[in-house]
Order: C-alpha cells, then sequence, then structure tokens
C-alpha cells in the first residue's frame, strides 16, 4: 500500500480509510490520486448539498502591518501562494482567481490571476473597480479562493463558509493589541505591546493533499515573513 501510495503521490496520513477498522485500500489510494487530477475549482454544489470540508484557527502577530495598508494584500497574497504550492505538488497548474470580502457593507472584489501579483499589484486590484465573476473572463473568472475582512465587526474570526466554486476560504477579524515578549536593542528580551489577528480558514476535504491545518500553517509562516520584512 505504501509503494502505491509514493508512486501515486498519495500522503497516507491525509487518507480516512474505508476498508475494516478504517484501513485505507487500494480504492482509498487510487480515489485520493485521481482527486488530485481534477481542477483546483470544484462544479457549483447543488442546491441543499453539503460539503464536506474542515476548518482550523490560529492566532498571528502584525503589529507592523497594523501600521501600513498592506494587511489585506498581504493575507490574500499568501493564501494564493499557499493554494499554489498544494497544486504544484501535483503538477497541476492552475489560474487562481480570489474573490474578496469586506470591509462590512462593501461589494466583494475579485483578483483574477492572483497568482501572477505580488502584495502591491494585488493592493491596486482591490482599490481599483469591482471585477465582475461573469465578465469577458466568463467561467474562468469564478473564484476558487475567498478571504473574508471581518474588521470592524468586534469579532476575532468567524468560520468561513465555502460557497459555490470556492474550495479554500479565510476569514480573519478585528486586531487585538495585548502584552507579548519582544526583543530589547541588546539583545534581551522584556514586554511589550503587540497586535495579533486571528486566522480561520476552511478547506474542501476533496482537495487532494490539503488539510486545513497544514494549510493555514503555511498561510501564516507567509504572513509572518510579512510582518519581519523577509518575504520574496
Amino acid at each position: 500500500m505504501r509503494r502505491l501510495a509514493h508512486d501515486r503521490g498519495v500522503h497516507l496520513g491525509g487518507l480516512t480509510g474505508t476498508g475494516p477498522r478504517g484501513r485505507v485500500t487500494t480504492d482509498d489510494v487510487n480515489r485520493a490520486a485521481s482527486m488530485a487530477e481534477l481542477p483546483l475549482a470544484s462544479p457549483v454544489a447543488a442546491p441543499g448539498t453539503v460539503r464536506a470540508c474542515h476548518t482550523a484557527v490560529t492566532e498571528v502577530e502584525v503589529t507592523r502591518l497594523t501600521t501600513s495598508p498592506d494587511l489585506l494584500a498581504c493575507l490574500v497574497e499568501s493564501s494564493v501562494r499557499t493554494v499554489r504550492s498544494v497544486r504544484a505538488a501535483t503538477a497541476e497548474v492552475v489560474r487562481t482567481t480570489v474573490s474578496v470580502h469586506g470591509p462590512p457593507g462593501g461589494a466583494p472584489r475579485t483578483v483574477v490571476n492572483a497568482h501572477d501579483l505580488g502584495v502591491q499589484g494585488i493592493q491596486r486590484v482591490l482599490g481599483a473597480a469591482d471585477t465582475p465573476l461573469n465578465g469577458s473572463e466568463g467561467q474562468a473568472s469564478r473564484p476558487e479562493l475567498s478571504v473574508h475582512d471581518l474588521r470592524g465587526t468586534g469579532v476575532l474570526f468567524d468560520v468561513p463558509v465555502l460557497e459555490d466554486s470556492v474550495v479554500v476560504a479565510l476569514s480573519f477579524g478585528d486586531v487585538v493589541d495585548r502584552p507579548t515578549v519582544v526583543e530589547l536593542p541588546d539583545g534581551g528580551r522584556g514586554i511589550g505591546i503587540g497586535s495579533f489577528v486571528h486566522l480561520a480558514l476552511t478547506v474542501d476535504e476533496h482537495l487532494a493533499g490539503a488539510s486545513a491545518a497544514r494549510l493555514l500553517a503555511q498561510v501564516r509562516q507567509r504572513l509572518e515573513a510579512h510582518e519581519s520584512g523577509r518575504s520574496s
């Protein structure tokens, strides 16, 4: 079984077995490998259909990013790069379209081909006129990723829901200040005030090779790189 999983590029630890006592079967491995060959965008679910998904939550410091207008753009960029890295593992090349929601009361904005943009490019698109999902891009413009900006609502985070073609959704809420350990100029450590934000990520369980915890850890790492100025 391990040889089959290796040959087909399937991670056994991420599979739910359908055999006796939950054992992973050959059919389970082949099914997971087949799912990895599907395009990132999932078919639109029929009305009333419940999609199986998983959600993970984490906290990350954004003290520097909160003093600039880049927080939302950095989160979008970090999410796009993370989703692309998962698809690259299956040698699949896909376009990444992102639907960005919020702040509250605003219309959703769409970033087409977001994988071709850096933080500044994403920021420019978000500040421009909305791009309609049913424009000249047609079916190719349907978002695979959604980011929900809940700042100003008084909540830390909300569990994002996967809608239509979206297979990964990220939400974040109000930034909060609290005491934290900081590095002092003399190399020592002290107590200072830091700004933190909670991230919640939901992923469709059929996105091969991707668990909510794994994806969220990668988003957090990229956001921390932006926070420290080490992003590339």
